[in-house]
């Protein structure tokens, strides 16, 4: 009997996959290996895997396919992943062969491959993490695990396979063999390093929030035959990552009081110097990383990145194409445009036409319940929902921020730095960040962008194995802070709501 199936159509990319009677398309593409977005893990509130089923637009987590429908897929996610990082020194080992370097982000995955011999970058890869059809955001992946037979196999399965195929591919660059491979050094969040090693991410679903490992013991693990080396967590949501950027970035050896910062779905954070570190995680959600929004979407090709007010609206968009959505950075400047123009007020309503400055009116029209919606360009929107899941984000994280100086009992005057990591560390203008009280107002001089620093640090240790102590050492000096049920930052997070500088607060 023939096996039903369907047309799937992407870019010029033409199969088919096998369906049946009970599996929804998102499933059937997860089962085959084709990545579509589904921030919400497929429970039918984000949006964001439309596709086309027959010439009609579908949820593809909220229809079940029949024999010989055709089904079109939105393209590939293109635009850039960031790969830079602060460059440890070449260090020659006196080894042979090469040794890999991994940032296991939530939204993407990048690889860099060393010459042991010279200590220099020999290839670098990168990709959207294939995990994103499963949930934009470590919560909806946790979920998933709990919730479907075999989703924990599933989402190990596919990121290992990622991640392989990256080494692979670097290798092949460098016309190297796997066996020439020495050791891979993996660099993630908690929850991203549990998941690779297959390891159950069940206990972070709840308080008190305690992994079953925190890598600080060796966890046997190979790739591609080569062992596997995971950067030691702080705690369940302050990971691998987090120790990693503060090693490569200097912090842990330098006197002071510096702020670090790795801002996305989770805001992880850390406060301190040479004598320790305070730190704590804040749920963000994905607004950052353009889930939640009406017009948001990762930092791809049509995303607007860059949004400026100068008596007409001007934007960057990434690919230089037409601007077909919101990316973190260029809500946040949007945001802050809004809140200087009179259209965002500091309670975050974002007003209708006639509340507005006569300058702005021609932007703003009224949804069905008579609030604003903001209008950059035909196909690009803010809208009052958009304006309160962009609140809740960055209110946590200032909260987050001022419960970390009460604990170290200083002021952010008495700060001698802030450090911004990441990719959205990158792109993020602090100054819309302050305007919308996110981000502290510091001078010129004491807030730094650094790149890639959990890759950096990923790579010290995968040129230097004895780094590993130097790790170590940097995780058991960070003290956690639990913020779930705590009365300060739940007064923080109510007074970080409002859209105006954290200084007037």
């Amino acid at each position: 009997m023939p096996v039903s199936s369907i047309r799937v159509i992407r870019g010029g990319d033409v199969f088919r996959i096998p369906c049946n009677e009970t599996d929804t398309l998102l499933a059937l593409l997860r089962r085959a290996g084709c990545t579509l977005p589904a921030a919400c893990g497929g429970h039918g509130r984000c949006g964001k895997c439309r596709v086309s089923v027959n010439g009609v637009p579908r949820l593809a987590c909220r229809v079940i396919p029949e024999d010989g429908d055709e089904v079109i897929l939105p393209p590939a996610a293109g635009g850039r992943i960031l790969t830079e990082t602060l460059d440890p020194p070449p260090a020659p080992t006196g080894e042979s062969g090469c040794a890999a370097a991994v940032d296991l982000g939530t939204t993407t995955v990048a690889v860099r491959l060393y010459e042991l011999a010279t200590g220099r970058v020999a290839a670098a890869c990168a990709g959207w993490n294939a995990q994103a059809a499963y949930g934009a955001d470590v919560i909806s992946r946790i979920q998933y695990t709990r919730e479907q037979s075999g989703g924990l196999s599933a989402l190990s399965g596919c990121i290992r396979a990622q991640v392989e195929s990256l080494l692979t591919q670097a290798l092949a660059q460098t016309n190297r063999e796997a066996r020439e491979l020495k050791r891979v050094v993996l660099a993630g969040n908690t929850v991203m390093q549990l998941l690779f090693a297959g390891i159950s991410v069940e206990p972070l679903a709840a308080a008190p929030f305690q992994a079953e490992t925190l890598f600080r013991q060796p966890v046997q693990d190979t790739l591609l035959g080569a062992p596997v080396h995971y950067l030691p967590c702080a705690a369940g949501y302050v990971g691998g990552d987090i120790t990693a950027g503060l090693l490569a970035s200097g912090l842990a050896d330098r006197a002071g009081r510096f702020l670090y910062l790795d801002i996305g779905t989770n805001g992880e954070m850390a406060l301190g110097g040479r004598d320790g570190f305070t730190c704590c995680a804040v749920a963000c959600g994905p607004a950052f990383e353009g889930a939640g929004v009406t017009c948001g979407m990762m930092g791809t090709d049509g995303a607007v990145s860059r949004v400026r007010y100068n008596g007409k609206f001007e934007m960057n968009v990434i690919g230089g194409g037409t601007a077909t959505g919101l990316c973190g950075s260029g809500l946040i400047d949007l945001a802050a445009v809004l809140v200087r123009q009179g259209v965002i007020d500091e309670t975050g309503r974002l007003l209708p036409p006639e509340e507005v400055p006569e300058r702005m009116r021609a932007f703003l029209t009224r949804d069905e319940n008579g609030n604003g919606v903001f209008h950059l360009t035909d196909k690009v929107f803010l809208t009052a929902g958009d304006v309160r899941s962009l609140q809740l984000a960055k209110a946590a994280v200032a909260a987050g921020v001022q419960v970390l100086l009460e604990q170290q009992g200083i002021t952010l005057a008495e700060l001698d730095g802030v450090y911004l990591a990441g990719g959205f560390g990158v792109y993020l203008d602090p100054t819309s960040a302050a305007a919308i009280g996110m981000l502290p107002q510091l001078p010129a001089g004491r807030l730094h962008s650094i790149g890639n620093a959990s890759l950096a640090g990923a790579s010290m240790l995968a040129l230097d194995a004895s780094r590993a102590a130097d790790a170590l050492q940097t995780a058991e000096r960070c003290r956690y802070i639990e913020l779930s049920g705590r009365a300060d930052f739940a007064d923080a997070f109510t007074g970080g709501m409002t859209y105006e500088p954290v200084t007037r607060r």
